[in-house]
């Protein structure tokens, strides 16, 4: 990850439909359980920080790149640590949530297995996602699908709650990344866990189930096919008129 590839202009371009997203995603978490301290590795303007400072949450960490800084921070009250997040993470404490959202495509490949093991060492409820296959971004060198980071997480012990997706998955408030990338895992000794339970939401033994696709990345998907067939015609037609014009 380099400071040149998160400018001022990627952060501005995210930032409301962050925060926006954010807020309804915490709402409907929030019913269940609210934590007290909040972790966020790749942090960005700390927008899901401060959307749960907003629901009372009074210890909020913040890990980013050293391209960002305390005083960008969108709420002064997020304590932010600059990070680099292709090395292992260690903290002297644990969280009552760790989060990473749309981060880990950013990351080298090699080091997708370290950086869930950084963190499983921050909490035993884990708010994380990650760009699918083939989504297209900001330096996406790193897209897997689903199932790849559940089995990750589930060498550490996690159970997976898809509840996000299914009640969110036509909400145009929420950027459809999140819609289509959401997940929730949790420990079993984690209170969440029961209330979770309890309030009728299964864990999810198949991590392949993960996979299904949002018809947002199904139509992205299609449009980059179709991107390319024209571009082959258009080749192939250039070809048959240099060859005609040879003759």
């Amino acid at each position: 990850m380099t400071s040149g590839n998160y400018s001022n202009d990627f952060y501005d371009s995210i930032v409301a439909g962050s925060l926006r997203s954010a807020r309804i995603y915490i709402e409907y978490l929030s019913k269940f359980w609210q934590p007290g301290s909040v972790v966020d590795v790749g942090c960005g303007r700390g927008t899901w920080l401060a959307a749960w400072a907003e629901n009372g949450v009074r210890q909020l960490v913040g890990l980013d790149g050293a391209w960002n800084s305390p005083n960008q921070m969108i709420d002064k009250r997020i304590c932010f640590i600059a990070t680099d997040l292709e090395a292992r993470i260690v903290l002297e404490e644990q969280f009552d949530l760790a989060m990473s959202l749309e981060v880990a495509e950013h990351l080298d490949p090699s080091t997708s297995s370290m950086f869930v093991a950084s963190l499983a060492a921050l909490s035993d409820a884990i708010l994380f996602s990650a760009a699918f296959v083939g989504q297209s971004g900001e330096n996406h060198i790193n897209t897997r699908p689903h199932s790849f980071w559940a089995e990750q997480f589930f060498q550490h012990g996690y159970t997976l709650f898809d509840m996000f997706r299914p009640k969110y998955w036509s909400d145009e408030r929420i950027e459809p990344w999140y819609r289509q990338n959401v997940f929730l895992y949790v420990r079993m000794a984690h209170p969440l866990y029961s209330l979770l339970t309890a309030a009728g939401h299964t864990p999810i033994d198949d991590s392949r189930f993960t996979d299904c696709i949002h018809p947002w990345l199904y139509g992205l998907a299609l449009g980059e096919i179709q991107r390319l067939r024209d571009a082959i015609e258009r080749s192939d037609r250039d070809d048959a008129s240099s060859r005609a014009v040879a003759k």
